[in-house]
């Protein structure tokens, strides 16, 4: 029988390492959930701070929204995805967005 160690190096893992202490100790964990994934975007609620995510994959670009700004995103987004939820039409939804996506997006 190999050893725990041995297993590891098997599949590519290694002994955790220590981590420095987190800048986020003792903050409220940030809840998040894809709710959108497609080959073009994906999009990311985070509940906790009721704010979404829009990335645009082809080109590593992104947005948040927050505030109304989420609301009003989500309430088209369920407007959408009623009219027509095929992955083509959800898409051809968010390619309105591309204006605001202005972050980089580092995979």
């Amino acid at each position: 029988m190999k050893t725990r160690a041995a297993q590891r190096s098997l599949f590519g893992l290694h002994s955790p390492r220590k981590m420095a202490p987190s800048s986020l100790a003792g903050q409220a964990r940030v809840m998040m959930n894809v709710i959108y994934d497609s080959d073009n975007y994906y999009v990311v609620e985070y509940s906790d701070q009721h704010t979404y995510e829009l990335v645009d994959k082809r080109s590593a670009r992104g947005t948040f929204f927050q505030g109304d700004g989420a609301a009003r995103f989500m309430e088209f987004m369920r407007i959408a995805v009623g009219e027509d939820a095929s992955v083509e039409h959800v898409d051809d939804f968010l390619d309105n967005f591309d204006i605001l996506l202005g972050l980089r997006v580092v995979h």
